[in-house]
């Protein structure tokens, strides 16, 4: 199973997910970072764009391993929309 995250702008709003958009085999899926996550990553940085791109770009490779693994677990969502949080990235650094 093939997974990548997509290029795109990153929303950032206070105490909304961060969506980023991935593929997974071919199939796009639209992905939300919990507001909760930002925070622990980047503490009082959570609100700077920048740094939440990097963030994001610096854990590439954490986020799509748990992508790969909800998939594997569950599918891919009919929605086409998924929300990862602390509880499945919190630790992953």
């Amino acid at each position: 199973m093939n997974v990548f995250l997509l290029a795109g702008n990153v929303r950032v709003q206070r105490d909304l997910p961060v969506e980023i958009a991935a593929t997974v085999d071919g199939e796009t899926v639209q992905v939300a970072l919990e507001w909760a996550l930002i925070e622990r990553w980047l503490g009082e940085l959570a609100t700077d764009p920048s740094a939440v791109r990097n963030t994001i770009q610096q854990r590439r490779q954490s986020i799509e391993r748990v992508i790969q693994s909800r998939v594997y677990a569950h599918g891919i969502p009919i929605s086409g929309e998924m929300s990862l949080g602390v509880r499945d990235l919190g630790g992953r650094f």
